[in-house]
């Protein structure tokens, strides 16, 4: 059974540096003046993303032999496994800025999406990674399926384990999340500190 199972929405996303937004999108020249024009138009999708994302993570922490016994949660003794997302209406919106021939929009609201993962992400690695040292363990670093020999396949395991329904969030045969814009990962939980090489204390959230 699980120790803990999780749904996360109490989350604050925050578009409030264009320049990292722009990198995204592979604007390399910082910083812009205020008056240029793309600029300006990453600004207007930034305030059309923020009423566009619900962002929502499912988690749950499990004993390290109700895994599959992949090598890579070897050496664990426990195993958290969490899914964020954004849900489905940025991607609905993107595809109508393609479909609409306004492609850069559409390149710059996808960015934002992606950021606005990438956010959701690191408090929810920082939520769990907490949880790991409250319970007196070490968290490693977190790592998505696809990562090294952990194979994308091995989404499926960890969708049977995470709620992920309850944040609108489903696996398709080929192993992608529908929607788009989620990020599925793991860390381990080890007795032994010298396992992981994720730096302690925990930087500032």
């Amino acid at each position: 059974m699980p120790l803990m199972t999780a749904v996360h929405r109490d989350f604050e996303v925050r578009f409030n540096d264009p320049g990292r937004i722009l990198v995204r999108i592979g604007y390399k020249k910082r910083p812009l003046p205020d008056d240029d024009p793309i600029l300006a138009l990453v600004r207007e999708e930034a305030d059309r993303a923020a009423s566009l994302v619900r962002p929502a993570a499912a988690s749950v922490i499990i004993e390290a032999s109700e895994t599959d016994g992949h090598s890579t949660f070897l050496n664990a003794q426990k195993v958290a496994l969490c899914v964020c997302t954004i849900g489905p209406r940025l991607e609905e919106e993107c595809t109508a800025q393609f479909a609409a021939n306004e492609d850069l929009r559409g390149v710059a609201l996808d960015a934002l999406g992606s950021d606005a993962v990438a956010q959701i992400t690191r408090v929810m690695d920082r939520l769990l990674a907490e949880e790991a040292l409250r319970l007196g363990l070490w968290p490693s670093k977190k790592y998505a399926p696809g990562y090294r020999d952990w194979d994308v396949s091995h989404q499926a395991f960890l969708f049977s384990r995470v709620p992920a329904e309850q944040i609108g969030v489903r696996l398709t045969e080929s192993f992608m999340m529908v929607p788009r814009k989620s990020y599925s990962f793991r860390i381990n939980f080890y007795a032994d500190k010298s396992l992981t090489t994720r730096r302690f204390p925990l930087p500032p959230g």
